[in-house]
């Protein structure tokens, strides 16, 4: 197995989300790829295109989201690297990528989530029926009907080795599915109050005691949209780059982070490329 490995996931639910299909693009010319020394480069996931929005389900383009997560758990399934980058893309990238690197690292996976929003709706509670605001609780198996069979381990996560970090928009329903779940939650507001280093070390110090390997999921809407404006759902009082870093490197320390999914950046939005380039600069600090 080599150390690291880049791999593109250029993943979109809604037709008018196409950006986001094409962040890794982006992502790539800003000098992403440049961040790892040695890192193999895989490309990008073919995956099918998005023109036209069909409803099925109470689900926005379900059939499209079915195919294209088989193809992220066979691509992942294939992946043979001690440590992955999935570029995306949406955080939808998340479903398929569980399902499938649980067949590539033994034991049970951890996740920490930092995103402005829950992703933790269901086809029942969710007010838009778009899947990228029910992929987490999708990964968690709350809603097993919108996956496609992916393998024997399917959905692997336990909300008790899920943390939540940087929430300033949760919906009602999400509310209450996080209270009566295991799972931690750290909204903005507590991270500020609290302090972004004793977050990250409590958040570190779960995950690692509960799990054999960790997922690093950064949708870049944590961070506040004064910083990184080039997202779908630019929400106020977020946190700086610095607080970001300090969370992420603080999980790295445990050596039992296997994969980091960079999520929700939306290249349409960042004509001039600065949110690409303040992003390629956070994770260059990140893995200094």
């Amino acid at each position: 197995m080599s150390d690291w490995v880049l791999v593109g996931v250029p993943l979109y639910t809604l037709a008018s989300y196409r950006g986001m299909g094409e962040a890794p693009a982006a992502l790539r010319k800003a000098g992403l790829g440049q961040v790892l020394d040695g890192a193999t480069d895989m490309g990008n996931i073919e995956l099918p295109s998005l023109k036209k929005d069909v409803t099925e389900e109470e689900v926005k383009n379900l059939t499209n989201f079915k195919d294209a997560t088989s193809r992220i758990y066979n691509a992942a399934k294939s992946v043979q690297a001690e440590q992955v980058i999935l570029l995306g893309g949406e955080c939808s990238i998340t479903v398929g990528a569980l399902a499938g690197f649980s067949e590539v690292f033994s034991g049970k996976p951890g996740m920490l989530w930092m995103d402005a929003h829950g992703d933790f709706n269901t086809p029942e509670t969710s007010p838009s029926g778009y899947i990228g605001g029910m992929c987490l609780a999708i990964a968690c198996g709350r809603s097993p009907g919108l996956g496609p069979e992916m393998g024997d381990r399917g959905y692997s996560l336990g909300e008790e080795r899920l943390v939540h970090v940087g929430s300033r928009a949760l919906d009602p329903p999400e509310v209450a599915a996080f209270n009566a779940s295991p799972a931690k939650l750290y909204t903005a507001q507590q991270v500020k109050k609290t302090g972004a280093a004793d977050v990250a070390e409590e958040a570190a110090r779960h995950l690692d005691n509960r799990s054999d390997w960790i997922v690093c999921h950064l949708d870049v809407d944590i961070i506040d949209p004064e910083l990184i404006p080039s997202v779908n759902y630019p929400t106020p009082g977020g946190l700086t780059l610095e607080e970001t870093t300090n969370i992420v490197r603080t999980l790295l320390k445990t050596g039992k982070m296997r994969v980091l999914e960079l999520a929700a950046y939306n290249s349409a939005k960042d004509r001039r490329g600065s949110s690409a380039r303040k992003i390629v600069d956070l994770m260059k600090t990140v893995f200094s």
